[in-house]
């Protein structure tokens, strides 16, 4: 029990409270508050590991004491290193390093000196720094230098931005010097900015000594960049006391924080992240017993899975939660993103992993609904298609413009928005809407089902694109404002005829989609190399297929005419609807280039598009790839 304390403090320089420790050691320690305290001063007391800090009430790893001490008393040594490259494995090494040591918000001394690489200086690097081969050729190697550094350094806790570089090449010369890196703690400005200032996109030097108005001069030299780093780490510990973080122990926690305060932990090495593939696809996460706990979908697998081991303030809770049980990855590559997230549907409602939410992987779009089996149908926002009756109008790009749009139509056509099944009678006070004449308040039966009915078909023949009425009603209340010198009323009518139309021009283009018409979409795969199908039959995906040829194609036509003439007699479950709604968000927002959609009726028979279809498959295999593409942009950044 003691070792496994100790590996937890160790962990933690500011320490732990007694109720921490307790909490690891046992599931429930009682009720006796005396208890506690007396089991680890009779634990921990005589073991030289622990020692108990009074003025914070936290034991500690007697390996940390010195980090009990005031941020303001410390000595800090904040340095910059400038390199051939991006890493000491990759056979880079050191040409500069810049230090300074501060004290009391001070600067009490510096460090800076070339290196010779002893290795060829890439153009580039000079281009950056403005360090040429001519300035190092006379100068030490690193294991003259280093031990000059490490006499600097020692007692002090070191700082760089993103240390994990800096650290990398420090520790790695040391090593191959004297077979160990260095012992100091070290902070790192970069972990600090993302904690502490979420709301800067970047957290570049750049972007934060213009945050803070900190001069930038001579910049990608050692010691200048030292000199700017040491006035961010001022201004970021002025933010950290207005926290409560006063010691360095604490600091050094704080970095490692995630956003809900807990250390942010991630059991997934970064080597696997690295070798993953940059392809569209999806990924399984697993705990340490090989449990599945979450799939999801990327287009890029390599970035997507390296956002889960980078400590994000954009982390909430399910999420961190999720990242501190992850061992391993999984991941399957698919010819496009919009496969990868059909894909993902499958997996997740064959799987149901914990971490997911059955829908909640689904598109952000919805829908307008006017049910179909209440004597008084209501208009309806609902996020997806279902095999109940109703009519569909749609799809929005999410619940607020359906929402919008809900308000305009129930408001125009005198319609019920609520939610209960009525059961009219007189004496119902209605609600808002129904006292102020926006809704004809059946449930305080002020109509008849036959006058209500005709209320619904008049909205029933605004979805099928007959706005006419609507537009000339929304322009007479226009104009009667604008007569009667109420312009902010007249505003808000122009602005609900915009809508209107707006609607119209939907209703045009993507009528087929909640009219459950049959339609198909052919898009390019990632490599290029196939096209990527997909027919929708009675609101069903109920083809998909990866083809290169034309005989592929007519055989995927032959089965979707199949499907449409001999529809499935089962009800449409919710199953069979993910793939339409994730081909309707698709369609939304599809780009030009992003593939075809082949809308067609019961009575054009699909063959009979066969070489329209050809034509597009054609097209298609002639485009240049994505990873090609890819490529390009990764070769010129």
């Amino acid at each position: 029990m003691r070792d496994k304390i100790h590996a937890y403090l160790l962990e933690r320089p500011s320490g732990a409270t007694p109720k921490e420790l307790l909490d690891l050691a046992f599931t429930r320690i009682g009720a006796d508050r005396e208890f506690g305290p007396r089991f680890l001063e009779t634990l921990l007391g005589r073991d030289a590991r622990f020692a108990f800090a009074a003025p914070t009430g936290r034991w500690i790893a007697t390996a940390h004491s010195a980090l009990a001490q005031s941020i303001d008393t410390a000595s800090f040594v904040v340095v910059d290193l400038e390199t051939t490259g991006g890493a000491p494995a990759q056979g880079h090494a050191i040409i500069e390093i810049g230090a300074l040591k501060i004290s009391a918000g001070k600067v009490i001394d510096r460090f800076g000196e070339l290196v010779n690489p002893q290795r060829r200086l890439p153009p580039f690097i000079t281009g950056l720094t403005g360090i040429t081969p001519d300035m190092l050729a006379e100068r030490p190697a690193i294991d003259a230098v280093l031990p000059r550094f490490a006499a600097f350094a020692a007692g002090s806790v070191l700082v760089a931005h993103n240390a994990a570089f800096d650290m990398g090449f420090l520790d790695a010369a040391r090593i191959g010097l004297e077979g160990r890196g260095f012992d100091e703690p070290h902070c790192c400005t970069l972990r600090l900015a993302r904690r502490l200032l979420p709301q800067l996109r970047r957290k570049s030097l750049d972007a934060l000594g213009g945050h803070f108005g900190i001069p930038l001069a001579d910049r990608h030299r050692a010691l200048g960049d030292a000199r700017i780093t040491v006035e961010i780490f001022f201004q970021l510990v002025e933010l950290l006391r207005r926290r409560g973080v006063l010691r360095v122990g604490e600091l050094l926690d704080f970095q490692h924080h995630a956003a809900d305060g807990r250390r942010f932990v991630c059991a997934l090495p970064r080597a696997r992240v690295s070798a993953l593939p940059r392809a569209p696809g999806i990924y399984r996460f697993f705990d340490a017993d090989r449990r599945l706990l979450y799939v999801g979908k990327a287009k890029d697998l390599r970035q997507r899975v390296g956002s889960y081991v980078t400590n994000a303030a954009t982390h909430r809770g399910k999420v961190l939660d999720l990242i501190r049980h992850i061992a391993d990855v999984e991941v399957e590559t698919v010819g496009s993103e919009l496969e990868a997230s059909l894909r993902e549907a499958e997996e997740i409602r064959r799987a149901q992993p914990p971490y997911n939410t059955l829908s909640k992987h689904l598109p952000q779009i919805a829908f307008l609904k006017l049910t179909g089996t209440d004597p008084f149908p209501r208009l309806a926002v609902v996020n997806r298609l279902s095999g109940r009756a109703g009519r569909y109008f749609g799809p929005f790009r999410g619940r607020l413009a359906a929402v919008e749009a809900q308000r305009l139509l129930a408001r125009l056509f005198r319609l019920r928005t609520c939610t209960p099944r009525l059961a009219p009678a007189a004496e119902i006070a209605p609600c808002l809407q129904g006292q102020i004449g926006a809704c004809s308040a059946p449930c305080a039966a002020r109509v008849d089902r036959a006058a209500y009915a005709e209320q619904v078909a008049a909205a029933t023949r605004f979805f099928d694109g007959e706005i006419g009425a609507a537009q000339r009603s929304l322009e007479a209340r226009r104009d009667a404002h604008a007569a009667a010198q109420r312009f902010e009323a007249a505003a808000r009518a122009q602005r609900d005829l915009d809508l209107v139309r707006r609607m119209r021009r939907r209703q045009r283009t993507m009528s087929w989609i909640v009219g459950r018409q049959h339609f198909a979409v052919m898009q390019p795969s990632a490599d290029a190399t196939r096209a990527l199908l997909y027919g929708v039959a009675h609101g069903r995906l109920v083809a998909r297929a990866a083809i290169a040829t034309i005989a592929e194609l007519a055989e995927f036509a032959a089965r979707l005419q199949t499907e449409i003439v001999f529809p499935r007699a089962t009800a449409l479950e919710p199953a069979d609807v993910d793939g339409t709604i994730i081909l309707a968000a698709w369609l939304r927002s599809r780009g030009e280039r992003d593939g075809y959609v082949f809308p067609f009726g019961e009575q054009s028979p699909v063959a009979a598009r066969l070489a329209e279809w050809a034509a597009a498959l054609e097209d298609m295999l002639r485009r240049p790839s994505l990873d090609t593409t890819t490529q390009r942009h990764d070769d010129t950044t």
